[in-house]
């Protein structure tokens, strides 16, 4: 009887095995043939059969760093124009290669009474808001002849637009103003290669910030010249200057300063410097009707203030 039993018993798990082994085939077979189907919907699909997050994840970064930004450029026709572009600001400011898009827009007009408090800081081109009206009555000038940013970082002396020679950044440095104006650029772009240049002056940007931490700064486009000053200094051309315009209007723009793009009052249709603005001296500097023409524009492009909105004397005037 015990012999029987062992037998049955042996028998029970010899057919336990088998049915083990057949359930495993089962499910190997049910496998191969997902397998199959899956593969053959993306052939069918055209996708990869088999992705490797990792390695198509470090061919991207890879792409990314060997490709470089493209941008459109901006043609010379195209830039300037008599309606000012919406400010439009690209988080990723590397991207954003137009100055225009960056630059403040109109908004409203304040009275010149409100230049009063407001510092300008420059070369020879600034020198006519210290001379000619509307500002000349108003306007706090610093702005001497033939200097560059560095010279200002330097602590040069130099005389300012009244004939007082002074130490340029001291002279700056003690002054109060609401509202800072600053453009710098034609001779420095004449002495120096861009790079340099553009490096200087993002070095005066700081300091301006570091000296006036809560006073609004407004950075201006480098203004047009003449066809005929183009051809007599292609440093100054005026795609150039406007290539110079597009790096400037970043470097304001990152360090949370506005950039106005003045050259929207003062070029004609073919993107030089208006004719009834040109001086006799040379194809850069301008007459009073230019300087009249430049002040208005910037009494129509400011950024909203609790203190500016009280010089409000046309339109609507926006935060």
């Amino acid at each position: 009887m015990e012999t029987y039993r062992g037998f049955k018993a042996r028998a029970r798990r010899k057919r336990n095995r088998i049915l083990l082994i057949e359930a495993g085939l089962a499910v190997l077979i049910v496998a191969l043939l997902f397998g199959i189907l899956y593969t053959m919907v993306k052939m069918i699909h055209g996708e990869p059969v088999i992705e490797w997050p990792v390695a198509s994840t470090i061919v991207q970064e890879e792409q990314q760093e060997q490709t470089p930004v493209q941008t459109q450029p901006v043609e010379a026709e195209e830039w300037d124009t008599n309606v000012p572009s919406e400010r439009t600001i690209n988080t990723d400011l590397q991207l954003t290669a137009d100055a225009r898009m960056l630059a403040l827009p109109a908004n409203g007009k304040l009275s010149t009474e409100y230049f009063r408090t407001a510092l300008f800081i420059g070369d020879s081109l600034t020198q006519g808001f210290g001379l000619y009206q509307p500002t000349s009555d108003v306007a706090i000038v610093h702005a001497y002849k033939s200097i560059s940013p560095k010279f200002i970082l330097d602590g040069g002396t130099a005389k300012n637009y009244n004939g007082v020679e002074e130490v340029t950044k001291d002279a700056i440095a003690a002054e109060k103003p609401d509202n800072i104006y600053l453009l710098l650029g034609t001779n420095a772009v004449l002495a120096q290669e861009d790079d340099a240049f553009l490096h200087y002056y993002g070095e005066l940007m700081d300091w301006l910030r570091e000296t006036f931490p809560n006073v609004p700064i407004y950075v201006q486009s480098i203004t047009p010249v003449t066809a005929e000053e183009e051809i007599a200094k292609p440093r100054l051309a005026n795609d150039h200057l406007r290539q110079l315009n597009d790096q400037i209007a970043k470097m304001a723009v990152e360090r949370g300063f506005y950039f106005v793009n003045v050259q929207e009052a003062l070029v004609d249709d073919n993107g030089y410097l208006r004719a009834d603005y040109v001086g006799t001296y040379d194809g850069i500097h301008m007459v009073p009707a230019g300087y009249a023409a430049w002040a208005d524009y910037l009494l129509r492009h400011t950024a909203y203030s609790k203190y500016n909105s009280q010089f409000v004397e046309e339109g609507p005037y926006n935060g």
